[in-house]
């Protein structure tokens, strides 16, 4: 019985993580690739295009507000060119990392 708990905690935690910088690094690199197709494609975009729908809920994570003819295709540059000049990020969660990169050219006033 104690090993099924255990098991299940397990599981649990590694269900919950968050994909990190390098995780979106790779998936945007793939997606620019391939195309913003399937799950990749879509992690790509989500990170890539946040809505600022959490303001003022996380505080840590800057707030990004992009213009409205943005482009997809453009933002996933900028973040993997970020990634990759700031190999710090990696280690941060997916979020935060393309925040941290955006927000530097689209702040919110």
């Amino acid at each position: 019985m104690k090993f099924f708990f255990f098991f299940l905690l397990f599981l649990s935690f590694n269900v919950y993580s968050s994909p990190s910088g390098n995780d979106l690094l790779i998936a945007c690199e793939t997606s620019l690739e391939e195309g913003f197709q399937g799950t990749t494609g879509m992690m790509c975009v989500w990170y890539v295009t946040p809505c600022d729908c959490h303001y003022g809920k996380e505080t840590r994570i800057p707030r990004v507000c992009l213009p409205e003819d943005y482009e997809t295709e453009y933002l996933a540059k900028e973040v993997i060119d970020g990634l990759k000049a700031k190999p710090k990020l990696l280690d941060e969660t997916a979020e935060m990392a393309a925040a941290e990169i955006l927000a530097k050219k689209y702040p919110c006033d």
